[in-house]
């Protein structure tokens, strides 16, 4: 068997995806073909309004750009025929953007290859979210147009499920494999105490006031990051600094794993910023539990303060590189288990080209969100 990894090299989070499924899948002996510039070569559905109004040379252009896209999903489809399956590497929302890539073409020109996404998170454990896609909602950054439920792909690899919310009914079709965070830009290093303050988020600036007013207090040197890092550049800092603060509700939230691939701890004012390392999903109404890595200090700020004089003393960086490879171990070298789970599904035949039809649209997730805010008493007398 032989994978299609698609990737960018973008500062973002798919490269550390891509590469860590490179090793997952080396170490249960697939072989993959990690391709770089896989997302940017998919197929596209051509815009009826674009170009129009255009002079000559606007014309031009879009024809170069037009002739540009199809000699690169030409070089693509030349790779996608020599594998069994295909992984995209992507996130929701935009994985389920129609503007994303054009199904029909992609699925027409290659009929026999399952087209898999490799998601931080899984859609059907994102009930919020469901909401936002299917109603468009403009301050999501939802654009206009026919979005896609979990049947845009043919099976769903994710980090992990774990949310605030349960797994919708009907959306149990997926696979947690994890991420591997094996490799040399994440490691230990000695160094002296430090912090590293996340980007600044306009809407949470009280909270990273007390961050900052905290780490004053305590004498605990900082790091503030700004602007954009080259993912060496960000690792580099990362193995620099021994705490991490947490600045707005992540949705998954990657630098949490790599900071602690490090031997960081990692602060947050919620715990629910962090629900994506809850240890399991919560009981409705309950609070979720993270693991040892993480302090939460409910935006108290002297309690913070105790907090960060506790680790002054007592921080260890072997130790909290331990703790997380004991409590999530899938996080830092990925569940080769599932993932071997995963491509048996598609060497029997169980997960192929036309899976995609059994799963929800997302108008259906979305009536399976409205029916389980109902309640089982609403749901019965329907």
């Amino acid at each position: 068997m032989r994978v299609a990894i698609l990737a960018n090299r973008a500062n973002s989070f798919y490269r550390p995806l891509a590469e860590g499924l490179e090793r997952m899948f080396r170490e249960i002996g697939v072989d993959s073909l990690l391709l770089y510039d896989g997302l940017e070569s998919l197929p596209r559905k051509q815009r009826a309004e674009a170009g129009k109004g255009a002079n000559w040379r606007g014309r031009l252009f879009r024809w170069a750009q037009r002739s540009a896209a199809w000699l690169s999903y030409q070089r693509l489809l030349r790779s996608l025929r020599t594998v069994d399956v295909v992984v995209i590497v992507g996130h929701m929302p935009g994985a389920y953007f129609e503007l994303l890539f054009d199904d029909d073409r992609l699925r027409r020109d290659v009929p026999h290859l399952p087209i898999v996404l490799y998601d931080l998170v899984y859609l059907g454990s994102r009930a919020d979210w469901v909401k936002w896609i299917h109603d468009g909602v403009a301050n999501r950054r939802v654009p206009k147009g026919r979005h896609w439920g979990t049947n845009r792909y043919d099976h769903h690899l994710c980090i992990t499920e774990v949310s605030e919310f349960p797994v919708l009914p009907g959306a149990q079709r997926y696979s947690p494999v994890g991420i591997n965070m094996i490799d040399p830009s994440l490691a230990l290093e000695p160094r002296e105490i430090c912090a590293l303050i996340d980007f600044e988020r306009p809407e949470h600036l009280p909270e990273r006031a007390i961050q900052i007013q905290a780490c004053l207090e305590a004498g605990i040197p900082f790091k503030v990051l700004h602007g954009s890092y080259s993912m060496q550049e960000i690792r580099t800092i990362y193995r620099s600094c021994s705490l991490y603060f947490v600045a707005h509700c992540e949705s998954f939230g990657l630098p949490i794993c790599e900071v602690q691939a490090c031997g960081g701890i990692i602060l947050t004012p919620y715990a629910r910023w962090c629900h994506a390392h809850y240890l399991e999903t919560p009981e409705p109404g309950c609070s979720g539990r993270l693991p040892q890595n993480f302090i939460v200090y409910n935006n108290d700020s002297q309690r913070l303060v105790r907090e960060l004089n506790r680790l002054k003393r007592d921080y260890n960086a072997e130790t909290a590189l331990e703790n997380f490879k004991r409590d999530q171990p899938h996080f830092y070298r990925g569940n080769a288990t599932e993932l071997a789970r995963f491509m048996a599904m598609v060497d029997d035949g169980s997960i192929h080209s036309a899976s995609h039809r059994d799963h929800p649209t997302l108008g259906q997730l979305a009536e399976a969100v409205e029916a389980v805010e109902a309640g089982p008493d609403e749901r019965g007398a329907s």
